[in-house]
């Protein structure tokens, strides 16, 4: 491979590695923050959302795509404070990759979110947690891939 082919695909990869990281890292930072610093209810899974940017809302929590079945993320409704009649609609913004930390239909669920703005929240999951560490990982090693160089 030429430098200047080289020097491209390195960029490609720091590039793709930084603005994977902001988009899986954000949830990540919101939901520890809401954590701690926001307020904590009981909310209810209602549904899953389909794949990519679809708003249908199904019951089954797996899609089978061919042979394989992937999980669907999950649609949740929570009140806007404890207590509280009144509640909202939230969804997940990432998918489960381990089928053993999928929700199910009507599963309680923790759900952390601001205590002004009780529309910004999250699920608080071991399952999206992990899913999302491991995806953080994955980013990271593509940035370490794009500077360093290979001793070969």
């Amino acid at each position: 491979m030429s430098p200047f082919t080289t020097f491209i695909f390195r960029i490609l990869l720091v590039a793709g590695g930084c603005v994977l990281l902001y988009i899986i890292g954000k949830p990540v930072v919101e939901t520890l923050q809401y954590q701690i610093k926001g307020e904590s209810v009981k909310g209810i899974v209602i549904g899953f959302r389909g794949s990519k940017n679809s708003k249908t809302i199904f019951e089954e929590n797996t899609a089978k795509y061919g042979k394989k079945h992937r999980a669907r993320r999950p649609v949740y409704r929570y009140p806007i404070k404890s207590g509280s009649l009144d509640s909202l609609d939230g969804y997940a913004k990432s998918t489960i990759i381990f089928p053993w930390f999928n929700f199910e239909l009507h599963e309680e669920v923790k759900v952390v979110m601001d205590k002004k703005v009780p529309s910004r929240s999250h699920i608080f999951s071991p399952g999206i947690f992990l899913t999302d560490f491991m995806l953080i990982l994955l980013c990271l090693y593509m940035v370490k891939l794009g500077i360093t160089r290979s001793h070969s």
